[in-house]
């Protein structure tokens, strides 16, 4: 469990690390330490930049499918709850 941080939030969390191949634990580590590092050994190396827009694109992509998901999930219910309406229940 993830405390203080919103229920979409651990989502994307959990989703990055599952899009990366690791734990969760393993992922806040590994983004905390590259924040941290990323403002104290000055300008980032090519190699660095391309790394981390692996990234970037991966956890955008995780976030994407996510949101998706989210969506279709709230029109299927959305239809549910109508069709029983509908139905008189």
């Amino acid at each position: 469990m993830i405390r203080g941080v919103d229920r979409k939030m651990r989502k994307a969390i959990k989703d990055a690390a599952r899009a990366e191949g690791v734990g969760i634990g393993t992922w806040v580590r590994r983004s905390l330490l590259q924040a941290l590092d990323a403002g104290a050994d000055g300008p980032p190396s090519l190699s660095d930049l391309n790394q981390r827009l692996h990234v970037l694109g991966t956890r955008l992509s995780v976030l994407e499918r996510s949101q998706r998901a989210g969506g279709r999930a709230r029109q299927a219910a959305v239809r549910s709850k109508s069709a029983g309406v509908k139905r008189g229940r």
